[in-house]
């Protein structure tokens, strides 16, 4: 784990996005789990993803408590549970994290239905991320396969 042990800030993030209906903005992005793992790890593609998104303002980055969940369990896994309240904190000063609610709940059971037609192993966290970057009007970005193919998703 780098990116100065998870807790790099940036400017460029608004905490306090409404959520929208309808459309997909081309500033708007909700990075999933992998994206956000990337970013945290320094790796290629974190710095790729620095570097065009989360540095000069012009993205408003997104969140599912999902992932945020997701990292958690990572860092456990991996031993580095006393860093998880601080790379959490980091993620929610980049982004605006959307929590799940009854009609992402609801409508994740059909998606999840749709990725695993292209992907046996489509889970239900990637059901519910892909329907909160909708419900936000923001791309997805994600190097997960599970979205391959899919609209409006940015592979990385």
């Amino acid at each position: 784990m780098t990116r100065s042990d998870c807790c790099r800030t940036s400017p460029t993030a608004s905490s306090s996005v409404a959520g929208r209906a309808s459309g997909v903005s081309e500033s708007d992005l909700l990075f999933d789990t992998r994206a956000w793992w990337e970013y945290l790890r320094a790796s290629p593609v974190g710095e790729s993803l620095r570097h065009r998104y989360l540095r000069g303002g012009a993205h408003r980055i997104h969140t599912s408590v999902i992932t945020l969940a997701e990292i958690s369990a990572k860092l456990w896994s991996e031993g580095h549970g006393d860093r998880v309240s601080a790379t959490l904190g980091s993620i929610r000063r980049l982004s605006h994290v959307w929590e799940v609610d009854a009609d992402i709940a609801q409508d994740a059971g059909a998606i999840r239905v749709e990725l695993r037609k292209s992907l046996e192993t489509a889970s239900l966290a990637d059901a519910i991320i892909l329907v909160t970057s909708r419900r936000a009007g923001a791309r997805l970005v994600s190097g997960d396969r599970a979205f391959t193919g899919v609209p409006g998703v940015i592979r990385e």
